[in-house]
């Protein structure tokens, strides 16, 4: 029993030791957030669409199958 106590301590200790420690004041939030143009471009989907869907160009881009030679074969 006082191992089973001993454990359950020792644990409860070792979790709460890795947990991040509280503070007790806040970050001030900056006056006025930057403001940041959208990136975003929708020419950006159809691409890949357009990749996707067109047969002849997943066969251009496709990586090509290797013959690959067993291990096991030879002496050994």
């Amino acid at each position: 029993m006082k191992r089973i106590i001993t454990t359950l301590l020792a644990s409860i200790f070792l979790l709460t030791a890795c947990s991040r420690a509280a503070t007790a004041t806040a970050t001030p939030l900056p006056k006025e957030a930057p403001a940041i143009a959208p990136v975003f471009d929708r020419t950006f989907l159809n691409e890949c669409k357009n990749c996707h869907t067109d047969k002849q160009r997943l066969i251009d881009t496709a990586k090509p199958v290797e013959v690959v030679e067993k291990e096991s074969s030879g002496t050994g």
